[in-house]
């Protein structure tokens, strides 16, 4: 195909290239098989004529060899086809029955005495020179049975006729029937039939391509629906959803995919919003505590040591609190972009806990009972620091939460394909509704996010990716003023056809 010949094709529509491509198969068809019926015509007449010949000899042979007595009554009565000339000659009583009016046309044979039996085969080579030397063409048909001679002559006066000859031997009697049908050229009769034939072509191209629109407009309907709902989508309102009734079909499993698509973007930009407000909230309020301090400062504190250095030492802890908030934030931002790298590897979950507790005994100031539970060595197959970070969440989130000499028990085990560490302390505890929530971003079981408990409410959301990210579980079991159990598990192994991060 062209480039001139792309290009214009590519103005189209989809729905008018249906309608081009269903309208222009159906249209070819239509025009060959009309080409090929108004060439025929004269073949499928010819055939007609010989059918019509062939049955009404057949009807004369059999009413002879059944016994019937022929004569020119019963010839008329057996001829069903008025239209077909016969002539019928009774070589032994020298008789000829005929429906033809006026003179027999030359070719057709006068027999005066009894010629020996079969004389057709014998002559049939002799017929056809015969008919040449009176000036007629012969053209001898083979469609016929082998008992039947048939031909096809052409005189001079360009005038065309179908001539079939049978010999009938009945007892002692023997007849000679020859049927012919002049073939009209009529030069009226193929107009009329082509022009009718040109008609019926053009309503039936006109149609298809009527048929072919509305075809087009039926299977590109959902289409046309999700054009429709997606100019309506914009950011502020993506309830939109596309009528998926209807067959099941290629269209509707396209709908359906788009709807999900919407469902997911309206999804993820809810929780964008919300991330975008909870992290404005919890940025607005380090801020705010820096700036009023800061005006302190520029009010009393340069005259009062006392005020200046309470202030300072707000400052710096609030500064500390937005830049682990920052930190945290950055860490899920490039989380929810797939950019921060698992590295898994086999490793001892034993020897890493027993790491994290020594860590924490040695950097936490108020005493705590820590008690490590292992029934065996675990080995796990993931990213050591992501889980090392995972295991600090948990400490610290029960280092908040517990008091002096409360305990932090460590639970080490295998269960089924996972390995497993529950991390379990005898705190505040958390009602069934916090527990719904827990590792939504910025969630915090203390409502009134006082600064009693210091946190972002962005832990447990790290901690539920790293999980995930390293094919593994968390969950959490709490009640109220008895405590808190966060169960995680890992993969034992390497699961088959992974590859290495």
């Amino acid at each position: 195909m062209s480039k001139k010949s792309k290009s214009f094709f590519s103005h189209f529509t989809i729905a008018h290239k249906i309608t081009m491509m269903y309208g222009g198969i159906f249209s070819l068809s239509l025009l060959i098989i009309s080409f090929f019926v108004l060439v025929n015509v004269t073949v499928i007449e010819q055939n007609n004529i010989k059918a019509e010949m062939k049955k009404t000899v057949e009807n004369i042979d059999d009413y002879i060899k059944n016994g019937g007595e022929l004569s020119q009554e019963t010839l008329e009565a057996l001829l069903e086809n008025k239209y077909i000339e016969v002539n019928v000659v009774d070589v032994k009583n020298h008789k000829v029955y005929k429906n033809s009016v006026g003179k027999l046309p030359s070719f057709v044979r006068q027999i005066q005495s009894q010629p020996p039996h079969g004389f057709l085969d014998e002559e049939r080579n002799n017929r056809s020179e015969e008919l040449e030397k009176k000036g007629f063409k012969v053209d001898i048909a083979k469609e016929f049975n082998m008992d039947d001679k048939a031909y096809f002559i052409s005189s001079r006066d360009g005038k065309e006729f179908v001539l079939l000859e049978k010999e009938i031997n009945f007892e002692e009697s023997c007849y000679l029937v020859q049927a012919f049908k002049m073939l009209q050229k009529n030069d009226y009769y193929f107009r009329s039939f082509g022009l009718r034939l040109f008609l019926i072509d053009i309503l039936g191209i006109f149609l298809s391509f009527l048929i072919g629109r509305y075809i087009s407009r039926k299977m590109l309907k959902p289409v046309e629906e999700i054009q429709q709902t997606a100019e309506r989508i914009s950011i502020e309102d993506l309830s939109q959803r596309i009528d998926t009734s209807g067959p099941d079909d290629e269209m509707k499993e396209l709908a359906e995919t788009f709807n999900s698509m919407i469902s997911r973007l309206e999804n993820s930009f809810q929780k964008q919003n919300q991330f975008i407000s909870d992290a404005s909230h919890e940025l607005r309020t380090p801020i705010s505590v820096i700036q009023g301090y800061a005006n302190l400062i520029n009010r009393w504190g340069k005259s009062d040591p006392t005020v200046l250095e309470e202030s300072i030492q707000s400052i710096l802890a609030e500064t500390e609190h937005m830049s682990q908030l920052i930190k945290k934030l950055l860490f899920l931002a490039k989380s929810d972009q797939n950019r921060i790298p698992v590295q898994k590897e086999q490793f001892c979950l034993n020897e890493l806990v027993k790491e994290v507790v020594k860590e924490m005994e040695i950097t936490t100031e108020t005493k705590r009972n820590i008690i490590i539970k292992e029934q065996k060595t675990v080995e796990i197959y993931a990213d050591s620091s992501m889980i090392k970070q995972l295991l600090w969440i948990h400490c610290e989130n029960a280092l908040k939460y517990t008091k002096q000499n409360d305990s932090i028990t460590f639970h080490i085990y295998e269960q089924c394909e996972y390995g497993c560490v529950d991390v379990q302390d005898n705190g505040a505890g958390m009602n069934e509704e916090d527990v719904t929530r827990i590792f939504d971003r910025f969630y915090r079981a203390d409502k009134s996010r006082n600064k009693e408990i210091p946190g972002t409410g962005l832990g447990l959301s790290i901690a539920k990716w790293i999980a995930e990210s390293n094919d593994g579980k968390i969950s959490v079991e709490s009640e109220l003023e008895k405590g808190t159990i966060f169960h995680n598990a890992f993969p034992l192994k390497k699961k088959k056809n992974q590859k290495y991060s």
